[in-house]
This record gives structure tokens, C-alpha cells and sequence, in this order.
């Protein structure tokens, strides 16, 4: 699109939620990550600043952190690994040079997003949780933020038209096992934890992505998620992955 094919002059805030996610990255994807993720985000930000619209919401990714990024507590350890990641940050960095006193540029960088119908990880630990009864036991640290709690984030940024970098998060951090355990509980399932597997499971995180992926720590520090003095978290854990399975 370019300026003038569309009108956002009737509203106050514009939030831009489309990009390129949840697909498998390759070499010849690279065009389609920078024109979605980067190059439509900056156009609908200019285009909104023209038309008057005072705040602009971008939703960026901790990716932008990396792919596994251990603990987060300072916007210095921006290091992107792959397009998705890149063309996030990219994004960030053009829409926030045009953020003066009278237009408010927010990037939300969320860890795992999840909720009732979700795509990405969460579906797929989610497919995983429902195979067996036995499951290891391993203590490791994620954050995740449930929908309701992001969209309770957005209500109160756009309450307070605010701009800047925000990395929301649920009240409780979550590891792999506790997460399987959870799922399987709202379906009705007990599960064995079965110890002394972490040695096998340090293991096997050297060599197969997905397992590194799956039981790496991967979480923001609490001080780095906090916003103004309000609880944008109204829904608890439990409560909202029943939510989210049943």
C-alpha cells in the first residue's frame, strides 16, 4: 500500500498486528520477512503520523533477543539470529525516529503468546502433552504471556498514550515440565515425572534445535516487564491455560 490509498484519520491509535510468523525460515524467504515485518510496519507508521493519529503500536518479538536469549533485562542485548528476528528489529528501530511529542511509538516484544486457538510452540508442546503420561522432570525458567494479559497491556498503553519498549509478561515465569503438567491437568490427565534425566536432556539440547528450543531458559528479568504501577495481569497460569485447552 502506499499513502492516500486508505484513511486512518478518524482514529486515535493505529495497532499493527500483521506479520510474517509461525513458518519455517529459508534462504529464499528473506524478501517476504523485510516487506511484511519491516518495510509494511514503517509505510502504516508514516501514513499514520500524517493523519494525525497520536500513537502507533507495533507488535514486535523477543526474538529480536535472540532465538534463545536466557535471561533479558536491558535493551542492550538486542541480537536477532534469523530474518524473523531482524526484520522485527529493523521495524522497531525506523518507526521510533519518527516518535515526536505529538505521536507516541510503542514496540511490544512478548515472549510465547498463547490462548484459545494459538499457533507456534505453544500448540506444538501442547501436541506433545497430550502423547504420553510420562513426561521428564526438568527444572528451566520461560516467561509466557497469556492473550487476555496482552490485551489488558494494550488497553491500559492506549489509555495512557504512552511510547517507548515494552516486554509484558505473565505474573508467574513457567519451565517445560510445569507447562506439560499444566496442559495435561485441564485435559483431565495425570502425569509421572520421571527424575534424573537431565544429564540426557543437556544432551540432547547440544545437538537437536528443537529440544534446545523446548527446555533452554528463555525469560525477561521481572524489573524489565514492569509498567507504570499497574497489574496488566488479571488472569493467573492455571487459570488461563484451562482457558485455553477447554
Amino acid at each position: 500500500f502506499a499513502p492516500g490509498e486508505f484513511s486512518v484519520s478518524n482514529y486515535d491509535v493505529v495497532i499493527n498486528v500483521v506479520g510474517v510468523a509461525h513458518i519455517n525460515i529459508s534462504n529464499d524467504m528473506e524478501d517476504l520477512f523485510y516487506k511484511v515485518n519491516t518495510d509494511y510496519a514503517v509505510k502504516l507508521c508514516k501514513i499514520s503520523k500524517e493523519q494525525g493519529v497520536g500513537q502507533y503500536i507495533y507488535m514486535s518479538s523477543m526474538n529480536v533477543y535472540g532465538d534463545i536469549s536466557e535471561c533479558v533485562r536491558s535493551l542492550s542485548q538486542e541480537n536477532p539470529k534469523n530474518f524473523y528476528g531482524k526484520s522485527k528489529i529493523l521495524a522497531d528501530k525506523l518507526i521510533h525516529k519518527m516518535e515526536d511529542e505529538n505521536f507516541k511509538v510503542v514496540s511490544i516484544r512478548p515472549p510465547v503468546v498463547y490462548g484459545k486457538g494459538c499457533k507456534g510452540n505453544f500448540n506444538s508442546l501442547v501436541k506433545v502433552a497430550k502423547c504420553g503420561f510420562m513426561f521428564p522432570k526438568y527444572d528451566n525458567v520461560r516467561s509466557m504471556i497469556y492473550i487476555d494479559n496482552l490485551s489488558n497491556f494494550l488497553c491500559q498503553l492506549v489509555k495512557n498514550c504512552d511510547g517507548g519498549y515494552f516486554h509484558p509478561q505473565n505474573n508467574e515465569y513457567v519451565s517445560t515440565t510445569e507447562l506439560v503438567v499444566a496442559i495435561r491437568e485441564s485435559l483431565g490427565k495425570k502425569t509421572i515425572l520421571v527424575p534424573g534425566f537431565k544429564w540426557a536432556i543437556q544432551m540432547l539440547m547440544r545437538f537437536v534445535h528443537m529440544a534446545n528450543r523446548a527446555f533452554s531458559d528463555d525469560y525477561y528479568a521481572r524489573e524489565f516487564s514492569k509498567y507504570r504501577n499497574e497489574n496488566y495481569c488479571l488472569v493467573d497460569f492455571k487459570t488461563s491455560i484451562d482457558r485455553t485447552i477447554r
